[in-house]
């Protein structure tokens, strides 16, 4: 009686999934890359925060444009905190 190996559904499907995606890393080297020209990296986003007080908390970001080094936005926040929880 000679006995056949069988592999399961499973590992098959697993490897044609590998195949499928090594595939398209190797003919698709650039698939998700930014376009040549694009302004991809043009903005920094920095977030700043501050303990001031045994209540008080401050919080705050700027978005600068790297290109021209100005500040497009930015925001500032003062928040309370409050000892313990609310009834």
């Amino acid at each position: 009686m000679s006995r056949q190996a069988v592999i399961p559904t499973f590992w098959v499907v697993l490897l044609a999934v590998f195949v499928l995606l090594t595939t398209i890393v190797l003919w698709r080297p650039q698939l998700g890359t930014a376009q040549p020209g694009a302004e991809v990296g043009r903005y920094q986003i920095s977030s700043w925060a501050s303990y001031a007080g045994e209540r008080v908390h401050h919080s705050g970001y700027y978005i600068i444009d790297t290109t021209s080094g100005k500040v497009v936005d930015r925001g500032h926040e003062i928040h309370g905190i409050q000892k313990g929880s609310k009834p």
